[in-house]
């Protein structure tokens, strides 16, 4: 029998069932892809730079307290040419503002209430390749080709008990999440 996770489709309703990420619109008897929440592994931010706008740049950097040069000496990849926009910098292998907390084996965004776009705008799924490594790097889990989530006994509970932790803390309006 398979294990039962939270998980929220795409208006952001929360869905249980089966650890699938396919479910049937109970109305439309349609497919419904759904979407996982963020666990907070940080694969994303080790492999992709963050392109940033003029316009986030400058609020990233009000947002920090920093005079606008300070912040793009300290925080922009100075080997991207733009002047309108800009690429965060990589520092010891992630993101300047990811931290990890390695008591919990998670990472945090520093900048998650005023983050860019493109952060926002990432949505963490099973069939991601960079989600899956981060299942399989922080949990010993895998997905399987029907897109449910496999791994041992232990660690599947665990797991799902930290998802179920990250829905009640968002929903509380908590902000240490990636």
């Amino acid at each position: 029998m398979a294990e039962r996770i939270s998980v929220f489709d795409f208006e952001g309703t929360l869905c249980l069932h089966g650890g699938s990420v396919i479910q049937v619109n109970e109305r439309s008897g349609e497919p419904k892809e759904l979407s996982i929440p963020c666990f907070r592994c940080g694969v994303c931010c080790t492999r992709y730079q963050v392109r940033l706008s003029l316009v986030e740049a400058r609020q990233i950097a009000d947002e920090l307290g920093f005079d606008w040069d300070e912040w793009l000496d300290r925080y922009v990849d100075q080997r991207w040419p733009g002047t309108d926009s800009f690429l965060l910098r990589h520092c010891n292998g992630a993101c300047v503002f990811l931290e990890r907390i390695e008591a919990r084996n998670v990472t945090r965004c520093l900048i998650q209430s005023f983050k860019p776009s493109a952060c926002r705008e990432w949505t963490p799924s099973l069939y991601r390749r960079d989600c899956q490594e981060g299942l399989a790097q922080c949990w010993g889990l895998t997905v399987n080709s029907l897109g449910q989530i496999e791994g041992s006994r232990q660690k599947l509970p665990e797991f799902y008990s930290f998802l179920e932790s990250l829905v009640c803390s968002n929903n509380l309006g908590a902000k240490d999440t990636v």
